[in-house]
């Protein structure tokens, strides 16, 4: 199928696709007649790609990853290496965001208290 198919077929924007195939992530097979068809599979994987990336995956440790991933050798130590390693960096961001939000649930409740004593005088 055509990155235009694919973009309809699975809800996917048309840049992320883009993207993927300019940055070597997702390949397809030239046709005779000058277009390109892109797998199911392929497709999938070029997903998965751009997922990583928006989770927090630097670009060229996704383009590692791809490159174990399309390895034919057993690369799965070094996968989960470098997800564990995402998935730390991402839990490390919800952290601060939360001690963010704990912040603010503070000042809010200092204003209340602030308030609720101008009131009583």
């Amino acid at each position: 199928m055509t990155l235009q198919e694919a973009s309809g077929k699975y809800h996917l924007n048309m840049n992320i696709l883009l993207i993927c195939e300019k940055n070597g992530l997702l390949k397809g097979r030239n046709m005779k007649d000058g277009t390109v068809d892109y797998q199911e599979g392929d497709l999938r994987q070029a997903f998965q790609f751009y997922f990583l990336s928006k989770a927090g995956m630097a670009p060229d440790t996704v383009k590692y990853f791809a490159a174990l991933q399309m390895s034919e050798e057993d690369t799965s130590a070094e996968e989960i290496r470098l997800l564990r390693k995402c998935r730390f960096q991402l839990l490390e961001e919800i952290h601060e965001k939360q001690q963010m939000l704990d912040q603010l649930d503070y000042l809010a409740y200092e204003i209340k208290n602030r308030q609720r004593k101008q009131q009583e005088e």
